[in-house]
């Protein structure tokens, strides 16, 4: 690595560094205040207080990092442009692009790590944080016991697969229910039933209306399904509280977890428009803050006095306003099954990456 490059890399990571954790902070501060009545009403230990806290970190820095890296572009941009090291370079023969090659390394290797962190923490120390927020801090049922639930998908994570049309959470019952048992061997469907509705009684389902189905090593079905009035299943072993985690948050599953989820639910025939939907969005959403980092350059690259930092760094900010605006409303259409789900999940990505490129040659002069 050239002695630019370490020195731009060295001046964006503390920048960045510093802005990730006051995010996280001031989430997390947040987080307190929002919830301080009920910490203090139900005397919840200290323990549990940090434990939560603790939890919420991993998930913070994912919703945090995009803006972390934005900030850190502008600070070191603006820096480089006031005391005219940026026309230096420039002077020396230097082209805008090779100028930030290594920013948009690092831009690209906070992708990679804010991917792994979603995939392999966010799952586990979110459902860790939303079981101590409902047992010892709120210690009451909240409002989506309620509400009513459609079309929730759950993967315990072993060899079964929920699908519910509608779950209750409040009288804790379910309607159009599938669930599925896979060999652990083959991932090949072995058993499936289909359940008008179900109801939560002395820690165990009770299902009507059952339809259920044999299968081969194949998952071929074999010979004529069993009907059954009513039925209890001890292998069923998903509670109440399981679903209101699944319909809390869908990172409580990993990416694999979910696209294991997807297949599966597609082989039933079931829509998959909002699984598909966050599936892709698991993928495109480490790079938000790679494109916030294109859009800072071409308006930013080329300033040199505080009037036209000002100027620029507004319109940057509404670019950047824009882009997650209209990736907002792009992920709600796919969600719902109105555009496609890629399109839905990186049509933000690629619209304005695509814009800052094009605008990158401004930054030149």
């Amino acid at each position: 690595m050239k002695v630019l490059d370490r020195y731009l890399v060295r001046e964006l990571i503390f920048p960045i560094i510093f802005c990730s954790l006051t995010l996280i902070f001031l989430i997390l501060v947040a987080d307190l205040f929002d919830n301080l009545d009920e910490l203090l009403r139900n005397k919840t230990p200290i323990l549990i207080i940090l434990r939560y806290y603790l939890s919420l970190i991993p998930i913070s820095f994912t919703q945090t990092i995009a803006w972390a890296v934005w900030l850190g572009t502008i600070f070191l941009l603006v820096q480089l442009g006031l005391h005219n090291e940026l026309m230096a370079m420039k002077a020396a023969g230097l082209k805008i692009l090779t100028i930030v090659r290594p920013m948009i390394f690092l831009g690209l290797l906070l992708g990679i790590i804010t991917f792994l962190v979603a995939d392999r923490v966010v799952p586990k120390t979110s459902r860790t944080a939303n079981e101590l927020l409902e047992i010892y801090i709120e210690k009451k049922k909240d409002s989506k016991d309620r509400k009513v639930f459609k079309n929730v998908t759950y993967y315990s994570g072993g060899n079964t697969l929920y699908y519910f049309r509608k779950f209750s959470p409040k009288p804790k019952t379910v309607e159009g229910a599938i669930i599925i048992w896979l060999d652990p061997a083959t991932h090949h469907t072995t058993q499936k039933i289909f359940a008008q509705k179900g109801s939560w009684a002395d820690d165990r389902w009770s299902f009507e209306g059952i339809t259920e189905y044999q299968t081969d090593v194949r998952g071929e079905i074999l010979g004529n399904p069993l009907i059954i009035p009513k039925k209890s299943y001890p292998e069923v072993t998903i509670t109440p509280r399981d679903l209101i985690n699944t319909t809390s948050d869908s990172s409580f599953l990993s990416y694999h977890e979910l696209k294991y989820t997807i297949d599966k639910l597609k082989e039933n025939d079931i829509p998959v428009y909002a699984e598909e939907s966050d599936l892709y969005n698991r993928m495109a959403t480490p790079w938000k803050g790679l494109v916030m980092l294109l859009l800072a350059i071409p308006f930013l690259g080329s300033v040199c006095n505080r009037k036209a930092v000002a100027m620029s760094v507004l319109v940057c900010a509404a670019l950047v306003f824009a882009f997650h605006v209209s990736d907002a409303v792009l992920f709600a259409l796919g969600k719902s099954g109105r555009l496609f789900p890629f399109l839905s999940a990186w049509g933000g990505n690629i619209i304005f990456a695509t814009f800052a490129l094009l605008k990158l040659e401004r930054a030149n002069y």
